[in-house]
C-alpha cells in the first residue's frame, strides 16, 4: 500500500517531463491535489480498518454473551427443577390440611411449619445483564431479555406475598400464643399441638399459604423455565453457528 502511495506522488512530480509543460505554480498546486487526496484515502482506510474491528470485537462480545446465556439457562433449569421438586415432596402435608385429614403424627413431619418457610430461586442474570450493555435490538435478544425481567417481576411479586404471610403469622402466634417460645425452639406442647391439629384458624392459615405457592410461586417458576427452554430451542443452532 505504501509503495503504491509513493508512486503516485512519483507520477505526479515527474509528470510535467512527459506532458504538456506547465507553469511552477500549478505544479506545485497538482501536487497538493495529489498529497490532499493521498492523505484522504489513508484516513478513509484507517477508519475501515477500525470500523471492521470494531465489528469483530462486537461479534466476538455478542458470541461469548450468548453463550453465558445459554449456560445460565441450562444451570436456572436445573435449579426449578430441584425447588420444584422439593415442593412437590411437600404438597402432601398441605393436601392432608386441605382434605381435613390431619393427624397430630404429621407433627413430626413438618405439619407445624407449613405457614412459616419459603425455598427461594436463585436464577443467574449475569449473561441477560451484559446483554443488557450491548444494547442490540434483534428479536431474539430483545425476547430473552423481556422473558427474564418478566419473570423476576411475577417471582419478585410471589415472593413477597409469601414473605409477608410469614412474618404476619410469626407476629400473630408470638403476639397470642404461650407456646410461641417453645415453637422457635422446636418445642411443641400440647397447646401447641392441638393448634396445628384442630384449630380452623390454621387450617384457613395452611390453605392460603397453598394458593400462594402452588397457585402462583411455583406456576410462574415452571413458565419462566418453559419460555427459557422453547427460547434455547429456537436459537441454539443459531448461537453455536456464530
Amino acid at each position: 500500500m505504501i509503495k503504491f502511495f509513493r508512486n503516485i506522488r512519483k507520477q505526479l512530480l515527474t509528470e510535467n517531463k512527459t506532458g504538456k509543460p506547465v507553469s511552477r505554480t500549478g505544479r506545485y498546486f497538482k501536487y497538493a491535489i495529489g498529497e490532499i487526496i493521498l492523505v484522504m484515502i489513508g484516513v478513509l482506510l484507517a477508519i475501515q480498518a477500525n470500523n471492521l474491528n470494531e465489528a469483530r470485537k462486537k461479534n466476538e462480545s455478542v458470541a461469548n454473551v450468548n453463550s453465558r446465556i445459554i449456560s445460565d439457562i441450562e444451570r436456572n433449569i436445573q435449579s426449578a427443577n430441584i425447588l420444584i421438586a422439593q415442593y412437590k415432596d411437600m404438597e402432601y402435608l398441605y393436601k392432608k390440611v386441605l382434605n381435613d385429614s390431619i393427624s397430630e403424627s404429621l407433627l413430626n413431619e413438618g405439619l407445624e411449619n407449613l405457614t412459616t418457610g419459603i425455598i427461594l430461586f436463585e436464577y443467574d442474570k449475569t449473561g441477560i445483564e451484559r446483554l443488557k450493555g450491548l444494547e442490540l435490538q434483534d428479536d431474539n435478544s430483545v425476547e430473552i431479555i423481556r422473558i427474564y425481567e418478566s419473570a423476576n417481576l411475577h417471582i419478585n411479586a410471589s415472593v413477597e406475598i409469601i414473605e409477608s404471610n410469614i412474618r404476619r403469622n410469626l407476629i400473630e402466634w408470638r403476639d397470642t400464643y404461650d407456646w410461641f417460645q417453645k415453637y422457635v425452639k422446636f418445642e411443641l406442647d400440647d397447646e401447641a399441638k392441638d393448634y396445628f391439629v384442630n384449630s380452623q384458624d390454621y387450617k384457613n392459615k395452611v390453605s392460603y399459604s397453598y394458593m400462594c405457592i402452588y397457585q402462583s410461586y411455583i406456576p410462574t417458576i415452571e413458565n419462566f423455565i418453559l419460555e427459557l427452554k422453547n427460547w434455547k430451542k429456537n436459537n441454539i443452532e443459531k448461537i453455536n453457528e456464530g
